[in-house]
């Protein structure tokens, strides 16, 4: 051991060796299966054999990729036997969170055994479940049931939120229903102590108004926060402050460090003969780490406060092993650990926010002096530290979040001295007083005062809270941390601009489509957006689920965001739930406006026939069914052409209207066709197809739907005329951008799905 850590007073072996594990995590998680892995691979292994130090690198790069095989083996990959969807798994889990309770009970839960076999002991996979029960449930119970399960799956779509990543990071790997009636309940005691723990906290806010802010702050539970709570704290540039992490263990090491030197100071007396063999700094230090992992235990052990947990403990054993604060190489060691514990963390966001965060207070704390006294020095250097945090992360958050707060910095210059020097502290104090006298009297002036100053931020205007930012590419990205790396390490710091001058000059000279088309994957239903010259036309808004969650809300405003899209003309084909179910979501959001020109009275009515200039497109609205009753066949039809290339959009309609547009002399042919009624065996006749004439068809459809579309006939009629064939169920959302004399294809599962991801 001691041969192994000392090579951190040598560095070279030590730091080359990790920095290769960290690059071989990093290459094997983002590109393994990709020609990026090979080239990278192999030109590391020509180098490894010239020059000795790559020998090193090349070692850790490929212990990095075994450490990747060996978690995703262990851990990320689902049992065979659980494979066959079809049939019912009898089923040994605990429930670990409850998401929703009406009718039935919608909870994330741990999969113990299924079938009888056990699953992993140390990281147990988990599933989201639909179960009813007469009994009351609650986090922790042990369930016996039987289930249905099915792999974990969600629509797939550009520059949104992606599920199926997130699912996978948590290890949800199954979704599930109860089959029958059989199900036993039993308490599970082993998770008394963080329960009774939380239920203690609950109990003891719970009449505050601000009960929800010191929930989370005290257990890292944020399932008491509503919507429109997190979305505040996200708008003034504070959320950071509420899930556990960097911030708040260094926090809990500082109130522990404190304590314990107090009590030793307290009982000097006991101990001043050995006072001189001991060393008290160590002591305090040890005193704090198990305040911050007691902390980090109550919470659950989430995901964030592990990491800064592990990041307190790797730069406690290099500060005192090596008689110096090694901040650099203690963040790539700590790294390191993180990565070893589970390299598949890199898929997380918080992630690269913590780590960053660090690296900027490093710096900031390496390049200026700290005065030891003084309020207007302390002021000053928090004021500093602060606009570095703010530049530091700025990239970060408009490439996650597609903005940044517009306020933040100035909020989090009161809010953090806030939280670190009276919120935290106070919190801290009165639960734990509260476990032997009544603190209510004191919590409620606590949460008067505190209610009050909360109330004051709000009534900061909300547009000048949060600042919506258009797409923000990872090679802009690259581009902006190297430029901030140059600019803070080298000495040639106008070398920083090359990185941008780069990004800005690949961005410029890259082809621009004339105009896009888009077909979301929303599930079984239509939503598609036609944008020319940042305008958008949108033509149905997808469907409803549990008459609550759109895919407006989820998918469509934030794309409009991140692709700068103002949206002019909305179009609902018919009143169907399924094309209409956003329609609520789209009205809130302010685009009532957008319907003035074809269903000026609303969409309710049949959309207004004829011809539309929209930039430069046409757009072409047939005339409405003549003698045909029903709604699908009620639906708008629409044709809309640069004329070159073109795309026709005939929503639910059945063969019957399909004949009637031919004897219409209707515009229908068409480069791109959306098949009628999602590829339904009632629609694409032979006439219509050849009187349409695609080159490539897409169904808008569900994954393994109860419809089963689109309809094998369907996909053979259509194969019968050489149509390419594309399904948002198995390809994700079909994005085809129209050149001057050719288009492209992207596909959402295709270029959006990691190899862990893939079917």
């Amino acid at each position: 051991m001691d041969r192994f850590l000392s090579h951190l007073k040598q560095p070279f072996t030590s730091v080359w060796l990790s920095v290769g594990f960290v690059v071989g995590c990093i290459i094997t998680v983002f590109y393994y299966q990709t020609l990026v892995f090979t080239v990278f691979a192999i030109s590391l292994l020509i180098a490894s054999a010239y020059f000795k130090p790559f020998s090193i690198v090349m070692l850790g790069f490929i212990c990095g990729i075994c450490c990747v095989w060996g978690h995703f083996s262990s851990f990320y990959t689902i049992p065979p036997a659980v494979l066959h969807e079809n049939q019912p798994h009898y089923s040994h889990i605990t429930v670990v969170e409850i998401i929703s309770q009406r009718d039935h009970y919608y909870l994330k839960a741990q999969l113990n055994k299924i079938n009888q076999q056990p699953q992993s002991i140390i990281k147990p996979p988990l599933a989201l479940l639909t179960l009813k029960s007469e009994q009351l449930l609650e986090v922790g119970d042990d369930i016996t049931i039987w289930l249905y399960l099915t792999k974990y799956r969600s629509q797939k779509n550009y520059d949104v939120f992606d599920k199926e990543r997130y699912a996978f990071s948590e290890r949800i790997f199954f979704k599930g229903k109860q089959i029958g009636s059989y199900i036993e309940i039993s308490k599970n005691s082993n998770a008394d102590l963080i329960q009774s723990y939380r239920l203690f906290i609950k109990n003891t806010y719970e009449s505050s108004a601000l009960s929800w802010l010191y929930y989370p702050l005290l257990t890292g539970d944020r399932s008491m926060m509503s919507f429109s709570q997190k979305e505040e704290l996200q708008q003034f540039g504070i959320s950071h402050l509420l899930a556990i992490s960097g911030l708040h263990i260094g926090l809990m090491f500082s109130i522990g460090f404190f304590i314990t030197r107090s009590l030793i100071s307290y009982l000097s007396f006991m101990i001043k003969p050995m006072s001189q063999q001991l060393n008290l700094s160590l002591i305090y230090s040890i005193g704090g780490f198990l305040l911050a992992f007691s902390y980090v235990y109550l919470s659950g052990f989430i995901v964030s406060a592990t990491r800064a947990l592990l990041m307190l403990g790797c730069y406690l054993v290099i500060y005192y092993y090596a008689k110096q604060a090694l901040r650099w190489r203690s963040i790539l060691f700590a790294l390191v650990v993180v990565l070893l514990i589970d390299p598949f963390s890199l898929l997380n966001p918080g992630l690269y926010f913590s780590f960053t965060a660090v690296i900027v207070i490093f710096w900031v704390f390496s390049v200026i002096s700290i005065p030891k006294v003084g309020v207007l020095s302390f002021i000053k250097t928090l004021i500093v530290l602060q606009i570095a945090l703010f530049i530091g992360l700025l990239p970060l958050s408009v490439y996650y979040f597609n903005g940044f707060s517009v306020i933040g910095l100035v909020v989090n210059l009161v809010a953090i001295p806030i939280l670190g020097f009276i919120i935290m502290p106070s919190l801290v104090l009165l639960s734990g007083l509260s476990l032997v006298v009544d603190m209510s009297g004191l919590i409620a002036v606590f949460d008067y005062l505190l209610q009050h100053t909360y109330q004051s931020l709000l009534l900061i205007p909300v547009d000048y809270r949060w600042l919506d930012t258009a797409k923000f590419s990872m090679h802009w990205l690259i581009s902006c941390y190297s430029a901030l790396l140059i600019a803070c390490f080298l000495p040639w710091r106008l070398m920083a601009c090359l990185p941008i001058i780069i990004a800005f000059l690949d961005q410029y000279l890259l082809p621009k489509p004339v105009w896009q088309l888009d077909v979301f994957d929303v599930g079984h239903g239509t939503m598609v957006l036609v944008s020319n010259q940042g305008k958008g036309f949108i033509y149905d808004l997808g469907p409803v689920y549990f008459n609550t969650y759109t895919r407006v809300n989820s998918t469509l405003v934030p794309y409009l965001i991140s692709n700068g899209v103002d949206v002019e003309v909305t179009l609902i084909s018919h009143m169907d739930t399924d094309h209409v179910g956003g329609l609520t979501h789209w009205l809130q959001h302010g685009y009532q406006h957008t319907f003035s020109l074809l269903q000026p009275n609303g969409p309710e009515q049949v959309c207004i026939a004829g011809r539309y200039d929209f930039y430069d497109l046409t757009i072409t609205v047939s005339k409405p069914a003549e003698g045909l009753t029903t709604d699908n066949d009620k639906s708008c039809v629409v044709h809309i052409s640069d004329g070159q290339f073109s795309v026709l959009l005939p929503g639910d309609i059945s063969a019957a209207r399909e004949s009637q547009l031919i004897a219409q002399q209707s515009v229908l042919n068409s480069t791109v066709l959306l098949s009628p009624h999602h590829g339904s065996n009632t629609s694409s006749s032979e006439v219509f197809i050849s009187a349409v004439a695609p080159e490539l068809v897409i169904h808008s459809t569900a994954y393994k739907g109860q419809w089963q579309l689109p309809h094998r006939q369907v996909v053979a009629r259509y194969a019968d005329h050489n149509v390419k064939q594309y399904a948002t169920a198995a390809h994700g959302q079909v994005k085809i951008a129209f050149y001057p004399h050719q288009y492209t294809i992207n596909l959402a599962r295709n270029d959006e799905s990691y190899w862990f991801l893939k079917d």
